[in-house]
């Protein structure tokens, strides 16, 4: 499935459309969650699973050189979305949650608001600690490079 990315489709009225139900055969209507950016044409008037129905508001990917084997590689990083999956089996996931792509392919799944909030916070004392290296960083090479530059006169 594709992923609509205009803003019309954030602030536009959430979609109604309807499948047939691949099982019943019965017409199911469906309204998408606010802001759903997922393109159902594949789906609409289809005949589908109900469990493979579902929304989702995508935000824009994020990716950074990630250097895992040697060599960096442009990897998505710190994706979030907020899914919807109306018919799934695990009663959690028939609400909006959240869902964190650390890196390629690796997720922290089936946040509900507290969740995505504790990862927040565990991400942003992450970044002030980040920002205390950056401060250290600067004075350390600094030095080094007094120190080396003395060296050399």
């Amino acid at each position: 499935m594709s992923v609509a990315t205009s803003e019309s489709s954030v602030s536009a009225q959430p979609l109604t459309w309807s499948f047939i139900d691949r099982r019943t055969g019965e017409t199911v209507e469906y309204t998408c969650m606010q802001g759903c950016t997922l393109d159902h044409t594949h789906e609409i008037g289809n005949r589908v699973f109900r469990e493979d129905v579902w929304c989702w508001v995508y935000a824009e990917p994020l990716s950074l050189p990630v250097n895992s084997n040697g060599a960096p590689e442009e990897l998505r990083v710190l994706d979030t979305l907020i899914k919807v999956e109306p018919w799934s089996p695990k009663v959690a996931e028939r609400l909006p949650f959240a869902v964190i792509e650390l890196v390629d392919d690796h997720y922290i799944d089936g946040l509900d608001p507290d969740g995505l909030e504790t990862v927040i916070n565990t991400l942003a004392g992450r970044l002030k600690q980040m920002r205390a290296t950056h401060r250290q960083l600067v004075e350390v090479r600094e030095e080094y490079r007094r120190r080396v530059s003395n060296q050399h006169d």
